[in-house]
């Protein structure tokens, strides 16, 4: 069985786990906040996904357009506007 797929369906897959990855790095920066006494490891975990946020901001910008953050609300995987 040969599956093709057009270059839109793979961009559109492409934004739709761009944005589910960012939610779920949002959700993970969160709950390492709301810990108490962060381990060693979590304060580098924490560290690295607000360095990490950043990028999927630029990555969100450059595939999803420059209204990425209005665009969020087009995709099922979210229900906010991520703050900056």
């Amino acid at each position: 069985m040969k599956v093709e797929l057009s270059n839109d369906a793979v961009d559109q897959i492409f934004r739709s786990v761009l944005v589910q990855d960012y939610k779920m790095l949002k959700e993970d920066i969160q709950r390492l906040k709301e810990v108490d006494e962060l381990k060693p490891y979590q304060k580098e975990d924490l560290k690295a996904n607000k360095r990490y946020k950043k990028a999927m901001q630029v990555m969100l910008e450059y595939y999803v357009g420059v209204d990425w953050k209005q665009s969020l609300y087009d995709y099922d995987t979210t229900t906010d506007i991520p703050e900056e």
